[in-house]
């Protein structure tokens, strides 16, 4: 009995991350004019195809040079952080909505700067053993997630400064 829950909750999972992703692509497209974006197939390929390539695609394992692994496994030393960084947004968002309609917003913003701390001091130790380790491609895609997490702090940071709305 316990199997079944179990294989049914990764189902329902694994459903509903693709149907998510599928409508967020289906969006996109039709925000860029892109309309072969809005097809049911073509949006669900673009949902599961790299998460199908990242399970079947085999890269050199940097640890033992005559091996490999599965690319997913290849990114999984930053998936932390990377998840990290989504909690971040999430609390930050809700954070600055609260915010702009004058609620309490200590309950988001303490866990928001905990775990926004936490992702950053992660992805710069990962950054600096990536660079030791020469793994380059590594240290571009944590490059890359440490300037998303700059550039949303910039961004509440330029709300913050604009001030909350007046009561009214």
């Amino acid at each position: 009995l316990m199997g079944v829950l179990v294989i049914s909750f990764a189902a329902t999972t694994l459903d509903t991350a693709t149907r998510i992703q599928r409508f967020i692509v289906a969006e996109i497209g039709a925000a860029v004019g892109a309309g072969f974006l809005t097809n049911r197939v073509v949006a669900t390929a673009i949902a599961v195809v790299p998460g199908i390539l990242l399970a079947i695609v085999e890269v050199p394992d940097p640890a033992r040079p005559d091996a490999t692994q599965a690319a997913g496994l290849f990114l999984w030393p930053i998936f932390g952080a990377s998840n990290q960084m989504l909690a971040a947004l999430t609390l930050l968002v809700l954070s600055l909505y609260f915010w702009r309609r004058r609620r309490p917003v200590m309950p988001l913003v303490i866990p928001m700067i905990l775990v926004t701390v936490v992702a950053l001091v992660s992805l710069v130790v990962k950054l600096s053993e990536f660079l030791n380790a020469e793994n380059w491609f590594l240290v571009g895609v944590t490059g890359v997630l440490l300037a998303l997490v700059l550039w949303m702090l910039a961004e509440a940071a330029i709300l913050l400064r604009r001030g909350a709305p007046s009561a009214g």
